[in-house]
């Protein structure tokens, strides 16, 4: 898993970068394998309680994809604006509540207390 989250913020970087429509959807199209293999990969390792658990509005896979779209965009406002400033404090921090929502998301379905969406 930690594989496909590195190779996910490599991919959106690259996205970044380019401005070719065609590169564009390769690289989505690869960023949509990634996050089926971690779907994939957490079906076959974290049992889901299915009686009483709440259901997610996404899967782990794709809330991965969005951290690793704010982990590259907050570095990317360090380049642009520098550590200390407002905006890159602002995409740091949306970046600090992806992380502990991701957190409370996994501690919630290894509880039973929450379900991810079937693939």
């Amino acid at each position: 898993m930690l594989r496909s989250a590195h190779a996910l913020a490599e991919l959106h970087a690259r996205r970044n970068q380019v401005g070719d429509p065609f590169l564009i959807a390769e690289i989505d199209c690869r960023r949509s394998e990634l996050v089926d293999d971690i779907n994939d990969w957490v079906t076959s390792e974290v049992p889901q309680h299915r009686n009483g658990a709440s259901l997610h509005t996404e899967s782990l896979g794709a809330v991965v994809d969005r951290m690793a779209r704010s982990w590259v965009d907050a570095n990317k406002a360090i380049d642009a604006s520098g550590p200390r400033s407002d905006n890159t404090h602002k995409h740091w921090y949306h970046l600090a509540e992806l992380v502990d929502g991701y957190t409370d998301l996994v501690t919630d379905v290894a509880g039973g207390r929450r379900r991810l969406p079937e693939q």
